[in-house]
């Protein structure tokens, strides 16, 4: 660890807000009854039969986009990295894809124009007035299913989601398009849902918080368990086929903290785990920010690919970064082995950046599992991965290159996209700035 700054290699845009800032407040989940806007939502008919949109399988055929002013407009005077990141990720997926995007007014012909450069002809922009703030963090707000009855594909979307005005884009979306919307009455968030084949996974902090509605916001059935009736209604909701794992340690994680230190002869404060909350069974908030669904191998055993700090520091040459919390992911990891996948590891690097204006040094992840994945029913697979060799840390061309051949090792395409770090050190990457919306 560095005693000099350590700064940006990017303008920090001052409006990109932190993923975790959409996580329900305690006050939330001590509601007694429904909101008007939820019993409106509720009272919409749902999904008959809903089935997810898959995070890995099939042709991904459609994508939404929000992507808002502050993540298209200069940067403190200079080329804004996060539009940046846009234009290189739609240089590298197939044109074939449609998409729907979410945009303010002032930056819809620009954001136009991306699409157009890039040669994708099927491209639906909704533009919202600029006073309505939402984020780049498209992925969290809502799932998303067909209804295997009617055809119908819906935003499903929990019953609290407090994260400026992203609670609202479903409606954006199903207002403008084809795409319908209802509202279940339980805690999550996209983030911490992972599609498979015939499984998926949901955090395991996020079911407990829906507990914490029982008696309140649901009533169990006679004789049935709270935990029981989540359980349950997370399938009628979401997905009554596949079935249901919840992912978390089954050993103590560490809650956000900082601590004080010297940097350039000043105090500084250091953050640590950052994103954590008290109770936690998650090392990061979300899952989708350290595994990876991978398909299934040869003998029909499915993959997972699980992100293990330690193999980074041993590509970097670096001891083992003591809050990395290598025992809590290699718990999480044993434990999916322990219901019956086949897990893979691949690096997760820990790295910081310094805030001169604050004084902060926030360390963060920089994650390549937070990738698209698509496994076609031809066998073809393709991931883009986020790279993070960049700036300051040009030595983490080491862990990207790493994470490629790890994915070539398995089969697929790897195609890497360009510098997430300023989408790293707020808690999301390439996985987080899209929505699945249909896969052929």
């Amino acid at each position: 660890m560095s005693n000099a700054v350590v700064s940006r290699h990017y303008p920090k845009v001052v409006d990109l807000v932190r993923r975790t800032s959409g996580d329900v407040s305690q006050v939330a989940l001590d509601k007694q009854v429904f909101g008007k806007l939820m019993l409106e939502k509720l009272i919409q008919a749902g999904p008959k039969d809903p089935k997810l949109i898959s995070s890995a399988h099939g042709t991904i055929s459609q994508l939404l986009l929000t992507i808002p002013a502050y993540a298209v407009k200069p940067a403190g005077g200079q080329t804004n990295p996060i539009a940046a990141a846009y234009k290189d990720l739609l240089s590298k997926l197939p044109a074939t894809i449609k998409f729907t995007v979410v945009t303010h007014t002032s930056v819809e012909p620009t954001v136009t124009q991306w699409f157009k450069m890039a040669g994708f002809n099927s491209v639906e922009v909704l533009a919202v007035p600029d006073h309505l703030h939402f984020s780049v963090w498209a992925e969290d707000g809502y799932v998303v299913a067909k209804d295997t009855v009617s055809g119908e594909t819906f935003f499903v979307e929990p019953f609290e989601f407090p994260r400026y005005a992203d609670g609202l884009i479903a409606d954006f979306v199903s207002n403008g398009t084809s795409l319908s919307h209802t509202q279940a009455p339980l805690y999550f968030q996209g983030g911490n849902v992972l599609i498979g084949d015939d499984f998926f996974f949901i955090g395991a902090d996020y079911p407990a918080n829906s507990l914490k509605y029982i008696n309140k916001v649901i009533v169990p059935a006679s004789g049935e368990k709270p935990f029981d009736t989540v359980r349950r209604l997370y399938g009628e909701y979401m997905d009554k086929a596949r079935n249901l794992h919840y992912v978390g340690s089954t050993i103590p994680v560490p809650s956000e903290t900082t601590r004080s230190i010297v940097i350039d002869g000043e105090q500084w404060t250091e953050v640590l785990y950052m994103g954590n909350k008290q109770g936690t069974v998650q090392p990061l908030f979300h899952i989708d920010m350290f595994i990876t669904l991978a398909g299934r191998d040869a003998a029909g055993k499915y993959q997972l690919v699980v992100g293990d700090p330690s193999l980074a520091a041993k590509a970097l040459g670096v001891p083992l970064w003591p809050h990395a919390m290598q025992e809590v992911f290699d718990n999480v990891a044993k434990g999916l082995q322990k219901l019956g996948f086949s897990v893979a590891r691949n690096p997760l690097p820990l790295v910081y950046v310094d805030d001169p204006s604050t004084k902060e040094r926030l360390w963060y992840f920089a994650t390549a599992n937070n990738a698209l994945v698509q496994i076609t029913e031809a066998g073809e697979k393709n991931i883009w991965l986020p790279a993070y060799g960049f700036g300051n840390w040009t030595s983490l061309s080491e862990t990207d290159k790493m994470n490629v051949k790890i994915w070539q090792s398995l089969g697929f395409k790897a195609t890497l996209l360009s510098d997430f770090h300023p989408f790293a050190e707020n808690l999301g990457a390439v996985h987080c700035i899209k929505k699945y919306l249909g896969r052929a």
